[in-house]
C-alpha cells in the first residue's frame, strides 16, 4: 500500500508500483494480451489497478480524461518506439550482435516515453486525495475498486479471462 499523505502523488510512485506489479507472475502476459488483442493502453490498465490500490474509483469521465491526455503522446511517441523495438527484434535477429545495442537504446527510449505517459495520466486525473495511514486499506475494498476501474476502462475485456485473478495478484497470492 502506498502512503499518500501528500495532495498530489508523484509520478515516480506510480512508476515504481507499475514496475513492481508488472513483474508479478502472469501480469506481463495479461497486459500484453489486453494491448495486442483489445488495443488497450497498458499504462491506463496499470493506472486502473494502482488507483484502486490507493482507494480511488475511476468513473467513465476519469477514463475519458485519461485517454484524451495520453492518446496523442501514445500515437506519436510510445507506440512507434514499441513497434520499432519489436521490428528490430523480429526482422533483424540475424544481425543480433550488431543490432542489439540499437534495440536496447530504443527500449530505453520506450521506457522513458512510458514514464512520461504515466505523468500525463496523473496530471489529467489530479488531484489525488487519498486516505493514508496503516488502516487506510480498511476504508475500501481494494479488489472491488480495481475490478471496477478495469471494467470502466476495458469493459468486457477486463473479465474475459477468468484465469487472470487480479485480486490474487494484488494480494500476492
Amino acid at each position: 500500500m502506498l502512503n499518500a499523505t501528500q495532495k498530489g502523488l508523484p509520478a515516480h510512485q506510480f512508476w515504481t508500483f507499475s514496475i513492481t506489479f508488472y513483474e508479478k507472475p502472469g501480469v506481463q502476459a495479461q497486459m500484453l494480451r489486453w494491448q495486442d488483442e483489445n488495443h488497450a493502453n497498458v499504462n491506463l490498465a496499470l493506472l486502473c489497478i494502482w488507483a484502486g490500490s490507493v482507494g480511488r474509483k475511476l468513473g467513465a469521465s476519469d477514463i475519458r480524461r485519461a485517454v484524451s491526455a495520453v492518446s496523442g503522446w501514445n500515437t506519436a511517441v510510445t507506440r512507434p518506439l514499441r513497434q520499432l523495438r519489436r521490428r528490430l527484434k523480429a526482422e533483424w535477429q540475424p544481425l543480433a550482435i550488431d543490432s542489439e545495442p540499437t534495440r536496447q537504446a530504443v527500449l530505453s527510449a520506450e521506457l522513458e516515453a512510458e514514464k512520461a505517459e504515466q505523468a500525463l495520466l496523473l496530471k489529467a486525473l489530479a488531484p489525488w486525495s487519498i486516505a493514508a495511514g496503516p488502516d487506510a486499506a480498511a476504508l475500501w475494498d481494494v479488489p472491488a475498486l480495481i475490478e471496477a476501474n478495469l471494467a470502466a476502462y476495458l469493459g468486457s475485456a477486463a473479465t474475459a479471462e477468468p484465469a487472470f485473478n487480479i485480486a490474487a495478484i494484488c494480494s500476492g497470492e
